[in-house]
């Protein structure tokens, strides 16, 4: 038995195999290893691909500077317009006023107007007699404790009862009654400013004549 080489771990000779002895080669001859299958070199190292820089960031931005620079050119555009542009023409706007109320009244109208005058006018003569009268006794004795109170008492009657017989003066009332109200209101603040400025019984008879005249043309109207 011709034990294999060492090293040898192949099957014995046949087909397909390594030879066989007797079949040319010497039984004791060393069987070589077949050569090593030639392994290739890895390729070199071969130009690796050069990626190029991204343009998209740098194309936006030169958009954005462009369009930044046409909307400035555009408000310098439009401010030289409205600069050169003629200024607008004024309107005027008229104002119509109101109608002025009607002059004519009915003679319900005219009645109630009269009626309601005549009334705060008598109504007021009768409280302006009796502080008239009241002042006429104090008076006689200017240096009495009465006079003071009875004059000022007068003035603030004259005061608050003319007042009163203005503000009971509708429009609707006849022209007649209006100027007889009127005439004895200027009367008797007349009368009480003399009476203020202290004249004696003689000057100031003139204003009580005439407080009287205007009270009976007063009474005349509101008949």
């Amino acid at each position: 038995m011709n034990p294999q080489p060492v090293g040898q771990h192949g099957p014995p000779g046949g087909p397909g195999g390594w030879p066989a002895p007797g079949n040319g080669a010497p039984n004791n001859a060393a069987v070589l290893a077949p050569p090593a299958a030639q392994v290739p070199p890895p390729p070199g190292p071969g130009r690796l691909p050069v990626s190029r820089p991204r343009r998209r960031g740098w194309i936006a931005v030169g958009v954005m500077l462009t369009l930044a620079v046409l909307m400035a050119l555009t408000a310098v555009v439009m401010s030289t317009i409205k600069l050169t542009a003629p200024a607008p023409t004024a309107t005027t706007t008229t104002v119509m006023a109101p109608p002025p109320p009607p002059t004519s009244f009915s003679p319900d109208q005219l009645a109630a107007a009269k009626k309601e005058a005549c009334h705060a006018s008598e109504s007021a003569a009768t409280t302006i007699n009796t502080a008239q009268e009241k002042y006429l006794i104090a008076a006689r004795d200017r240096q009495s404790p009465t006079y003071g109170p009875a004059l000022a008492n007068f003035q603030l009657v004259a005061i608050l009862e003319t007042q009163y017989m203005q503000q009971h003066l509708p429009p609707a009332t006849p022209n007649n009654v209006v100027d007889s109200t009127n005439g004895y209101i200027t009367a008797i603040l007349a009368l009480a400013d003399a009476h203020t400025r202290g004249l004696s019984e003689d000057e100031a008879q003139q204003f009580v004549v005439a407080a009287r005249k205007a009270g009976r043309q007063l009474d005349e109207a509101c008949v």
